[in-house]
């Protein structure tokens, strides 16, 4: 059944929705639970009013963004990834979308790429090594930028979701998947060859054991804690820095045309769209940071809301994201990805604004 030409995209379906819907239940009450403290002692520095205690609450603002806002997302949905591929269901998902690759101009294999991209891009920028064609490595790596990784959808779901309700972050992860088809269709066109057929071991089906599942988790999770984590606290603290240097309006300024004209959002915002490409993540802690609290919907409009986090679901994923994809086809493809990736960023997030506006 799970392998059915008609049935299978059935279940697939249900999987994911599945997924989506556990992750949020998880992550939704664990966020609102752990925000409650790190707001209270970040009231209690800012009546402070000292540059030491600014500084404090900018070091406060990163261990909150880990622990309250992205790990309570991030853990559900590494755990129930590492379950379905070591249960042996992702091989199945790759031969169901083969047929569905071809017809976008992709080999079957480019499935395995995306589906890893939902954890993180620089792997699944890695496994696109497992294409014979040059073609079909260029295609893959140039749309695995735009798979919405876990720092992206912790993103999608603490803002979205959280603030608009499931169903538009649902609408968002679909919206997603027909553009990277469209430019599929259209990049695929520019570069025409044959790609030739899948051949694929499906395993048998296992139940792992706990212990291996949680050891996979934890290899997600180290990642994050020593490598994410500190980058979150570092550029609280260089937006804090930049604050009492009296450099942020600067940088906001500059960034007016972009954030203000074009999509509409407060000058504030300006520096994390720019900081943001270290880690996703940190866009949406300094986001809190900008707006001056952790709710956002009291600040920005639902519109606003939603044409950020377009904007953020499709520009370059992260720096380590470039430096891979430079390694794997050089700095003119990566430079070329970076600024594709960024211009649909643009032209999306502004399309979107206007028609909800015209709309409206």
């Amino acid at each position: 059944y799970i392998m059915h030409p008609v049935l299978g995209y059935v279940v697939l379906g249900l999987v994911f929705y599945g997924l989506f819907t556990v992750v949020f239940s998880v992550g939704q009450p664990l966020e609102e639970l752990l925000l409650t403290p790190f707001e209270n002692l970040m009231e209690y520095f800012a009546a402070l009013k000292s540059g030491y205690a600014t500084l404090a609450e900018g070091v406060l603002l990163g261990l909150a963004g880990g622990v309250a806002v992205v790990l309570p997302y991030f853990v559900p949905l590494v755990f129930i990834i590492s379950l379905l591929e070591d249960v042996g269901y992702l091989p199945r998902v790759a031969f169901l979308m083969d047929s569905l690759m071809h017809r976008l101009g992709l080999h079957g294999k480019s499935v395995v790429s995306f589906i890893l991209g939902y954890g993180c891009t620089v792997p699944a920028i890695m496994s696109t090594r497992i294409l014979e064609s040059p073609r079909d490595r260029l295609l893959t790596v140039m749309l695995v930028n735009f798979i919405p990784c876990s720092a992206r959808t912790a993103v999608i779901l603490a803002l979205v979701a959280f603030y608009l309700g499931p169903q538009w972050a649902l609408f968002l992860y679909l919206f997603n998947l027909t553009v990277i088809a469209a430019l599929s269709k259209l990049l695929s066109s520019k570069l025409k060859a044959e790609s030739p057929g899948l051949i694929l071991e499906i395993p048998s089906y296992k139940l792992p054991p706990p212990g291996s599942l949680a050891k996979k988790v934890w290899l997600h999770l180290r990642e994050f804690v020593f490598f994410a984590w500190p980058i979150l606290i570092l550029g609280s603290l260089v937006m804090v820095v930049l604050e009492l240097a009296g450099l942020l309006n600067l940088f906001n300024l500059l960034l007016e045309p972009l954030t203000v004209w074009v999509l509409g959002l407060p000058k504030e915002v300006g520096v994390t769209l720019i900081l943001g490409i270290l880690r996703k993540e940190l866009t949406l802690v300094m986001l809190i940071q900008a707006l001056g609290t952790a709710k956002v919907a009291t600040v920005l409009s639902p519109l606003q809301i939603m044409v950020f986090t377009i904007f953020i679901t499709f520009y370059v994923p992260c720096i380590s994201t470039i430096m891979v994809t430079a390694r794997e086809l050089g700095w003119k493809m990566a430079s070329a990805a970076a600024f594709l990736s960024l211009f649909i960023a643009i032209l999306l997030a502004f399309a979107f604004r206007t028609a909800a506006s015209f709309t409206l």
